[in-house]
């Protein structure tokens, strides 16, 4: 009797048992079923997140390229790099993407340029040194394009919509003429013309993609302007469409400077201490432009000024990149002149037959007054 208890109470612990292994299988089932469901639902949802966010840079980079120069181009070249369209949050990122890709799209000139050097052991001198104005111009053409990228990336902040839509066009204007230019290096014999055409379709690629960038801030200028006249709604209206772009006058001002500022600027002009003064006739400090300029600190964080006497200067003025900060100030527009001798047919190139050539940042800090 004692025996069959026993049995049956060993029988009862082993269906509990096994009941309470089952539970716990259904309940670790569960769990598991619970969390394969969440983590399913979870990534479908970031997977159509990260599909609505493509979808809404792709629409803003097409709505941004439509207003481009050459809209497939501006397309293709952005959508062409998936690391850039997640970029896009608003047109501004389309203009950021533009200018970054037109950025390596000159470093890769620049590889070329070099390459082609190699590649011609038995250039002219002619030759070599329009290779050289290359580099040099790639060169001050990625400053020009990283200093876009950077006042971009303040705007519309820091200062007014006129000065910043202006600092941006001549920034990008500038890396822009320096493709042209070195493309004219190559246009007077044979062999550089042969040259000219190893070069031709990336000088062509960066110029398009810089007047796409162009394109896009004067239209993004252009939205902003407008909706701040609507904002304002009334001081601000006749203003801002002639802050969309500008003229030169015949005074050499911008055509919406008013008047008492125009002043004030030529008195300024005429108050201005000069840090050196050049003299034809041995009166001042250096006798040729070209001696006060490499005088000049490099990388001047303050205006150098450079007065210039009345005479004729008959010299190639050179203003490096590393000279920051210069300004230069005459006598008269008919008295103080530099004139070079410096052309094509002599053997030099377009780029350095110039009368002044002036890098990309003394051009941005220059005034250059002719007096009153």
């Amino acid at each position: 009797m004692a025996t069959h208890q026993n049995s049956d109470s060993t029988t009862s612990q082993f269906d509990s048992s096994r009941k309470r292994r089952k539970l716990l299988l259904l309940l670790l089932t569960s769990f598991l079923l619970l969390a394969a469901v969440i983590t399913t639902a979870s990534t479908l949802f970031a997977r159509h997140a990260v599909a609505s966010r493509e979808h809404a840079s792709h629409d803003i980079l097409r709505s941004s390229c439509r207003s481009a120069r050459y809209p497939d181009l501006c397309y293709s070249a952005v959508a062409a790099t998936p690391a850039l369209v997640q970029t896009i949050s608003k047109p501004k990122d389309v203009i950021h993407a533009s200018i970054n890709l037109t950025i390596t799209a000159i470093q890769r000139s620049f590889l070329h340029v070099e390459r082609l050097s190699a590649s011609y052991p038995n250039l002219t001198t002619r030759e070599r040194t329009a290779l050289h104005d290359c580099l040099e111009m790639f060169d001050e053409s990625l400053d020009e394009l990283r200093l876009t990228d950077a006042d971009l990336r303040a705007y519309p902040t820091g200062k007014p919509l006129s000065r910043h839509v202006l600092d941006l066009e001549i920034l990008v204007s500038a890396a822009m003429t320096n493709q042209e230019s070195c493309s004219d290096g190559f246009s007077y014999e044979d062999v550089e013309s042969h040259l000219r055409g190893e070069m031709l379709s990336e000088l062509t690629h960066v110029t398009r993609m810089c007047r796409n960038a162009l394109a896009m801030i004067k239209n993004m200028v252009d939205s902003d302007i407008a909706a701040v006249e609507v904002a304002a709604d009334g001081e601000f209206r006749s203003r801002g469409r002639r802050m969309s772009g500008f003229d030169i006058d015949e005074e050499g001002f911008p055509d919406w400077m008013e008047k008492k500022d125009r002043r004030r600027l030529l008195q300024a002009a005429g108050e201005v201490k000069a840090n050196v003064v050049v003299a034809a006739d041995g009166s001042g400090d250096y006798k040729t432009v070209g001696e006060a300029v490499a005088a000049a600190p490099a990388k001047s964080t303050t205006r150098w000024v450079i007065r210039i006497k009345t005479g004729t200067y008959e010299e190639n003025v050179e203003v490096p990149k590393k000279k920051t900060n210069l300004m230069f100030i005459g006598e008269g527009r008919t008295t103080t002149i530099i004139t070079g001798s410096r052309n094509v047919m002599d053997g030099s190139t377009t780029f350095h037959s110039a009368t002044l050539a002036l890098a990309p940042e003394v051009i941005g800090n220059l005034c250059t007054s002719t007096g009153r």
